[in-house]
């Protein structure tokens, strides 16, 4: 009688060791999720991330405000026409005149300033259109480190 009990029992501990390793096991291990892709790396210059803080209309050097404009003691004019923007002080003593040369991502312009302590600066710079708001472009040359911020529309 104890070889059939035996013989009987064997089936029911083998179904009882696959319930049991079923509920233990757990499943299929699920794949490990892939790694959050690297943010981008910012590219830009110092200069150039600092030149994108200036909200004020103006031509800025290496950050530093050269002639910015003001609505108390400045005048601003335009011609789309022409593709020139201006601005200057009532007295005349300092201005930024800015003539496009070509209108592309990257353009030629034609820079001409006079703060109150220099006589004039005229320079030909190639400057890339590097942010806009809806309100303002910021004009930047990276090898001379020279920003300028004009009015949307303007050239």
């Amino acid at each position: 009688m104890s070889r059939i009990l035996h013989i009987a029992s064997r089936p029911a501990l083998a179904m009882m060791a696959v319930i049991l390793m079923a509920c233990h096991c757990g499943g299929p291990v699920p794949p490990t999720p892939p790694n959050p892709p690297e943010p981008p790396v910012d590219t830009r210059s110092e200069s150039l991330k600092a030149f994108l803080d200036k909200t004020d209309i103006g031509l800025y050097v290496d950050s530093e405000d050269i002639i910015i404009y003001d609505d108390l003691y400045y005048q601003k004019a335009w011609s789309n026409e022409e593709g020139s923007f201006r601005i200057q002080r009532d007295d005349q003593s300092a201005f930024l005149n800015i003539r496009s040369s070509s209108q592309s991502a990257s353009s030629s312009y034609q820079v001409e300033y006079m703060t109150g302590d220099q006589n004039v600066t005229l320079v030909f710079l190639k400057l890339q259109n590097v942010q806009s708001d809806g309100s303002s472009i910021w004009l930047w040359n990276e090898t001379m480190k020279t920003g300028i911020v004009i009015p949307e529309g303007i050239l």
